[in-house]
């Protein structure tokens, strides 16, 4: 312990990991900035496309023949031609109006949405079932896609060729 004293270990003014408030882009002259950043290198509010986004078309398709298929129930007892048809017209307006990014899921949520629809009206329509649960859901989901075939083939059909006709490449040979 003889030898020179050490010094004492002494904190630095300035610590060692600054945090800056500034954006860690910056807009140096000659240099362009991606699309996504303003002048100043913050990012800049995403536009989104118009139109429906792929949960939007769901929420439609679903929302839209559900209500379709109570008012059917509550009118003739059962669910009947309403329920189809107005599942084909929303699985139409969402292959339409869904953003072209999104398209592919409303090719794909048709058919998927009749059968967690017709699931679920099942639980709901059990007038003149009998039997057990089993046996009742067993019975009316056959029915169901039976006698609901051509609104699932319709609907889906009809989502597929829109969606077949809004991906297409365009036609080179056309001036524009």
């Amino acid at each position: 312990m003889d030898g020179p004293a050490e010094p004492t270990a002494q904190r630095s003014a300035e610590p060692t990991a600054q945090r800056s408030a500034e954006p860690t882009a910056r807009a140096k002259p000659g240099v362009a900035l991606p699309k996504t950043l303003d002048p100043r290198g913050t990012p800049r509010p995403r536009k989104s496309a118009p139109g429906l986004t792929g949960r939007g078309v769901c929420v439609l398709i679903a929302v839209v023949t559900f209500i379709g298929g109570l008012i059917d129930m509550a009118v003739s007892g059962h669910r009947g031609h309403l329920f189809g048809v107005l599942f084909a017209i929303t699985s139409a307006a969402g292959a339409l109006a869904v953003r072209k990014k999104d398209l592919r899921v409303a090719i794909v949520a048709p058919p998927l949405l009749y059968c967690l629809l017709i699931f679920v009206m099942s639980l709901i329509d059990q007038g003149g079932l009998t039997g057990g649960l089993l046996t009742r859901e067993g019975f009316y989901l056959g029915n169901a896609f039976v006698t609901g075939a051509p609104a699932i083939w319709t609907g889906s059909l009809l989502a597929a060729a829109i969606g077949w006709y809004r991906l297409r490449p365009p036609d080179p040979r056309q001036p524009g």
